[in-house]
């Protein structure tokens, strides 16, 4: 297994192979899918070569046992209480995990139809279930051969950040452009992380070229709003709020605790 394998692999990046048929939709506008720009009498390759090669290797990255099985089938209800809520007058954690179950299901299946460009953030405490939902998305636009790109963003940073310090295949370029234009990018743990103006400004160009172009983020973050905006900075919250529909998630207790003792 090459080292840029073994990168997604261990950080739980997956997209679903490009088939004959996905082929002949990849429409690139600079250059017809030819691979090839000309200019007078000058004749160059276009970035979209390279780009496909990124994602052919992150189509050779297995998708980890522990989100292989993250389905909307094997989402259980249990462990939030139909009882207990955030506040007197809110919802109950079984009625907000409901809710945001529907929303992701939701999510697939507007995505399937229509492409839309549309998408949800998912929010709560640690151990809500968020990644397992954001898991069951990619799960199922995968079983439909879209492609999915499952990213953690900490440890994105961190190997975008490592391009710096050694010459490899891929730059910080080619991560970023695979990141920017796959169909439906996954952001899990976002804000999971020691941010720097450096960070903020490259999810901030991650999500404003997304949302510039129609593409859907389906993110999952610890953070409410009001610390978001001081973690990766308001322009960037502003942008999530106007693409992601957000649902709220919580339990009594860690469901990955809970699990432990049974």
């Amino acid at each position: 297994m090459d080292k840029i394998s073994q990168y997604l692999n261990r950080h739980y990046l997956k997209v679903r192979p490009d088939t004959p048929s996905d082929v002949k939709k990849v429409r690139c506008h600079l250059c017809q899918d030819q691979g090839i720009i000309i200019k007078g009498d000058l004749a160059y390759q276009c970035h979209c070569v390279k780009q496909r090669s990124v994602m052919k290797r992150f189509a050779s990255a297995n998708m980890t046992p522990f989100l292989a099985h993250h389905t909307f089938d094997q989402f259980d209800l249990a462990f939030y209480s139909p009882h207990l809520r955030l506040d007197k007058d809110g919802p109950t954690y079984r009625a907000m995990a409901e809710k945001a179950v529907e929303g992701a299901k939701k999510f697939v299946a507007q995505y399937l139809e229509e492409k839309t460009g549309q998408g949800i953030l998912l929010n709560g405490a640690v151990g809500s279930g968020k990644t397992f939902l954001a898991g069951a998305i990619a799960n199922a636009l995968l079983e439909h051969d879209k492609q999915v790109l499952f990213l953690v963003v900490p440890d994105f940073l961190d190997d975008i950040r490592g391009t710096y310090q050694k010459q490899g295949e891929f730059s910080e370029a080619d991560l970023m452009n695979a990141a920017r234009n796959t169909e439906v990018l996954i952001l899990d743990d976002l804000g999971a992380h020691n941010y720097s103006e450096w960070t903020q400004n490259k999810i901030f160009s991650l999500i404003n070229y997304r949302m510039n172009h129609g593409l859907p983020c389906v993110i999952t973050t610890n953070l409410t709003i009001e610390e978001m905006n001081e973690v990766i900075g308001e322009r960037t919250v502003s942008r999530i709020i106007e693409i992601c529909k957000i649902y709220r998630m919580h339990v009594e207790v860690d469901i990955r605790v809970a699990m432990r003792k049974w």
